[in-house]
């Protein structure tokens, strides 16, 4: 049950389109290699002026439209609830039922026939509609072959089909009157125009002459209750007339940024045809053109020992593009514990899904790093990286070296858009930190710890943010947990690196405390 497809986010788009309406469904990744038949009935919902957000692709696949009276539901959601996990109304006792009633509805449960009239019918309702597949018909001709099944008919015919039409709200249309030609307007004739006549003069009324005004007893029409015809239901794809309020390919990969690439780098994922000699794949090509050699053999005499080759069976190898937008997070573990981070990075990781970004985290202050007084750096090359995930829980230690940790990022924009063949030409950097750095930038470069340390670790944090605002082609954001002391440090932090600061909500616990 979906309540609201316009909210769906891009990853549930891509799972329903893979397994609505779908006869087999497969799985291939991180060594996992599933099949299987879904066999999940769909139910969603969605306000009509929110239709123009959701994909044609995904809209698509829910062809039985219907649209609910105006009603308000006396039942509420724990009525529900309970009647859900109420067995009793799941038990069948076909068994228990006699033998001429289970015949009838063996009968009922055949499949019912469609005459020719109502296929013709059909493709009338929707001959002006331009939209891709046959999926509009046949939902109308399923709908009107169960209205038949339910009437006792043995096929469906054309009434069956303005029944279904009339039940989701289709209507026949109208034909395109021909255009007939005007005829010629006809040649007046020169007639004689009559003398004016003197005007009749009217006769004024006298005094005793009175005119009767109606009264209130005697109405001067009889009153009639107009009979109002019923409202036609509104129409079931209302996609064809909504403005489209989405991306224009919001399933498909982004666009490419850089027009001249090259496209021998990459993860391979499999081979295609070639069309150029670059990137060949020797042994897939060997492989193609030995299927054809006997028949080459035969046809071209003299030249059986030698292995003949052709231009179609030349392969070259299918890459994965290089992504073009890169999300850097960095994540202060230590100051995580009172504030919902992690729905607060929701809008950051749904960006790197929809824009195929590279995703690199800079942890900090984590429980499971190997030195305590250093940063450390996981990489990965989409969201979908099983180490991503384990990244994004909490793990807080006990020091927080985030001098280190924002020099790390640092050197990593530096490298993924100025070093080499660089595809990197966006990248994000996300901070979640409270600015309190207790270990200086020395003592994680060396490994050993100098105490006092006093201000030397939130020193050397300003300084290294403020090498940030000479890089180019960055979007800098500092979330800011709302730390209950010295509250201004990660307002000064992002002031200096010239980030945009965003609080982040506390739990609610932290509120009631604070408040």
């Amino acid at each position: 049950v979906i309540p609201d497809l316009s909210l769906l986010s891009l990853p549930v788009s891509h799972t329903c389109i893979t397994l609505m309406d779908a006869p087999v469904a497969h799985l291939q990744r991180h060594d996992q290699d599933e099949f299987w038949a879904p066999r999940i009935c769909w139910l969603a919902a969605c306000p009509r002026e929110a239709v123009g957000k959701v994909s044609p692709h995904l809209l698509d696949r829910f062809t039985l439209r219907l649209s609910p009276p105006p009603t308000v539901s006396n039942r509420s959601p724990e009525d529900i609830l309970a009647w859900l996990n109420d067995g009793q109304h799941t038990q069948t006792h076909l068994a228990r039922l006699p033998e001429n009633w289970r015949k009838q509805l063996a009968e009922a449960g055949r499949q019912s026939e469609i005459a020719p009239e109502a296929i013709q019918r059909v493709l009338a309702y929707n001959d002006t509609h331009d939209h891709p597949g046959a999926r509009r018909e046949l939902a109308l001709a399923r709908i009107g072959r169960a209205l038949a099944r339910l009437a006792g008919e043995k096929a469906a015919l054309p009434r069956h089909i303005d029944g279904a039409a009339a039940l989701i709200g289709l209507t026949m249309p109208l034909a395109t009157p021909e255009k007939q030609p005007e005829p010629e307007p006809p040649t007046p004739e020169p007639t004689e125009t009559p003398e004016p006549e003197p005007p009749t003069p009217t006769p004024e009324p006298t005094p005793s002459e009175t005119v009767p005004t109606p009264t209130p007893s005697e109405p001067i029409m009889p009153e009639e209750e107009e009979i109002l015809p019923p409202s036609p239901l509104p129409a079931p794809y209302p996609e064809d007339t909504t403005p489209i309020d989405r991306e224009q390919f919001s399933l498909q990969p982004p666009l490419r940024r850089r027009t001249a690439h090259t496209t021998e780098r990459g993860v391979i994922v499999g081979v295609q045809p070639a069309d150029t000699l670059q990137d060949l794949a020797l042994v897939p090509t060997i492989l193609e053109a030995a299927m054809f050699q006997r028949i080459r053999h035969k046809n071209n005499p003299g030249r059986e020992d030698e292995f003949l080759l052709s231009p179609a069976d030349l392969r070259r190898y299918r890459r994965v593009p290089q992504p073009e937008w890169m999300l850097l997070l960095v994540l202060d573990y230590t100051s995580l514990q009172d504030c919902q981070w992690q729905q607060a990075l929701i809008p950051h990781l749904r960006w790197a899904y929809v824009n195929r970004a590279a995703i690199t985290i800079i942890q900090v202050g984590s429980s499971r790093a190997d030195d305590e007084l250093r940063a450390q750096k996981i990489a990965a090359r989409s969201l979908l990286t099983p180490r991503i995930a384990e990244a994004l829980e909490p793990q807080p230690g006990r020091a927080t070296p985030l001098a280190h940790g924002l020099e790390m990022a640092y050197q990593t924009i530096q490298q993924a858009q100025q070093h080499g063949r660089a595809f990197i030409q966006h990248t994000r950097l996300v901070i979640v930190t409270d600015g309190r750095g207790n270990v200086p930038l020395a003592a994680s470069l060396t490994g050993h710890l100098t105490l006092p340390v006093n201000r030397e670790g939130i020193e050397d944090a300003l300084q290294a943010a403020a090498q940030f605002r000479g890089l180019k082609r960055l979007d800098a954001r500092l979330l800011d947990p709302q730390p209950p002391y010295l509250t201004e440090l990660p307002v000064t932090l992002a002031e200096t690196m010239g980030a945009l600061h965003e609080p982040i909500p506390l739990v609610k616990e932290v509120q009631l405390w604070v408040g």
